[in-house]
């Protein structure tokens, strides 16, 4: 191929698409353990992610929120990957017994994981 020749698209993309701007932002706070194959469904998608470590606030574990930038319509494929690679769990936590002349802990069953979505749109970008 010479110089100044026009190289055609790759397979599966979409050059009308490629055009566009990437102008929405989702962030996504899931549990460490689905961080690995979460990045990699929405990299088979074709969008770009950012992994930043972060703590829960309640449980105090760690946690990973992803910066997923997208382009107007992708963002269902983006939720629908997020809600298939990121699964709830049953977790204990102690708790102390009301009413015991001890402090004896108990067993509690909570619900961690799936994911918290927000989704952004993007008025301005700027690179320096």
């Amino acid at each position: 191929m010479s110089v100044g020749e026009n190289k055609s698209p790759p397979p599966g993309s979409n050059p009308q698409n490629d055009k566009q701007p990437v102008n929405r932002l989702m962030a996504a706070v899931i549990q460490i353990q689905d961080v690995r194959k979460a990045t990699r469904a929405l990299d088979k998608i074709g969008l770009s992610v950012i992994r930043l470590p972060t703590t829960g606030a309640f449980l105090g574990r760690r946690n990973i929120t992803l910066l997923i930038s997208y382009r107007e319509g992708q963002e269902e494929a983006a939720v629908e990957v997020i809600h298939k690679s990121c699964h709830r769990r049953i977790e204990y936590v102690s708790t102390p017994l009301e009413g015991a002349p001890m402090p004896i802990p108990l067993s509690t069953p909570i619900s961690v994981g799936g994911a918290t979505i927000f989704t952004l749109e993007i008025e301005r970008y700027e690179e320096f």
